[in-house]
């Protein structure tokens, strides 16, 4: 893959290990986040178990000049490399840019807006690599993700409830349906697994990314495991810009859809389409359908007064029926 990107420090010679052959490469994609709270934290426990690791942070063209030129510092650290890219690749190729360059065969890959939540997470991934690197080469761990119980500001209520109600689940939970429940937030994966599965580039509007890569692993057996092993994830949208996050993983999804990538299992996982589908296929509910978009406005208000999640899916599933109706008049 080219990347234009500005490698501001060199990666320095690894830490000497003390009691483990282990070696870790740490991953961070950054866009707009400080990251010194995050980078401190993991140097300490990485540092404390005495390992050879690696961190290596890739900002993707973040717009804040000011956040930009603070995480570069972070290239100054003992074992840290900081590249910056001069244009937004997306986060698709940022990670497999990232797996590409890591040169330890353990990767643990977050995404800049983690926060460590214990002081236990990098011992806890030590010690499933010790159980598993005998009897499995290769394999994929999600470690979950956390929200704090302290309430955000108001103005990030959607956010956080939708964080909390929709994607907090323990590792029990996701086991039970290990690759649908897949996420890239917090995870760690054996370098090789990035030769047969890679994060797909031409993804390069918001959202779905993971969901395609997950597939990707189950297609390929790679064994994919849940553990609790969280990380706070502290990158709250404000409600109206979460609403717009919303808005673009709709109109990726109409895209998606309209150019054939959407396959029977995809719609089995996700409910909009599920829903969408046995809506349109009736008269009543192709009506209900039309109520809806007529209504989005208010749903929109529901959204933002109340934080209501129910409104949010019957705003998805408004907009997206809306342009599946725009393209079926487009072509008559």
């Amino acid at each position: 893959m080219t990347c234009d990107v500005r490698l501001i420090k060199k990666r320095h010679t690894s830490y000497v290990s003390r009691h483990t052959s282990i070696m870790l490469s740490i991953l961070i994609p950054v866009y707009n986040i400080n990251l010194h709270p995050l980078v401190s934290e993991l140097n300490a426990q990485l540092i404390e178990n005495q390992i050879d690791y690696e961190i290596i942070i890739e900002d993707d063209a973040s717009s804040d000049k000011a956040i930009r030129y603070h995480n570069s510092l972070l290239g100054e650290m003992e074992h840290v490399t900081y590249i910056e890219h001069t244009e937004n690749l997306g986060r698709s190729k940022t990670r497999n840019h990232l797996a590409d360059i890591a040169k330890y065969p353990y990767l643990i890959i977050m995404d800049g807006d983690a926060r460590v939540k214990k002081p236990s997470y990098i011992a806890h991934y030590l010690h499933f690599i010790s159980e598993k690197k005998d009897i499995a080469p290769e394999f994929v761990v999600s470690g979950g993700l956390s929200y704090r119980d302290d309430l955000p500001e108001k103005s990030k209520h959607l956010r956080y409830k939708y964080g909390v109600k929709r994607e907090v689940r323990s590792a029990r939970e996701r086991n039970e349906h290990p690759y649908s429940h897949f996420t890239p937030f917090n995870m760690l994966i054996t370098k090789s697994v990035f030769e047969k599965c890679r994060f797909d580039e031409s993804l390069t509007d918001y959202g779905y990314e993971d969901t395609f890569f997950g597939f990707d692993l189950e297609d390929a057996e790679i064994p994919l495991y849940h553990i609790d092993n969280e990380l706070y994830h502290d990158g709250l949208d404000e409600n109206r810009d979460f609403i717009a996050k919303t808005e673009a993983s709709v109109r990726n999804l109409d895209k998606l859809y309209k150019s054939g990538k959407i396959n029977d299992r995809f719609i089995a996982h996700s409910h909009l389409l599920q829903t969408w589908q046995r809506f349109s296929a009736e008269r009543s509910g192709r009506l209900i359908l039309r109520f809806l978009r007529f209504y989005k406005n208010l749903l929109i208000t529901l959204m933002l007064k109340y934080n209501s999640l129910k409104a949010m899916d019957l705003y998805k599933l408004a907009m997206f029926d809306e342009l599946q109706s725009k393209a079926s008049l487009s072509e008559h």
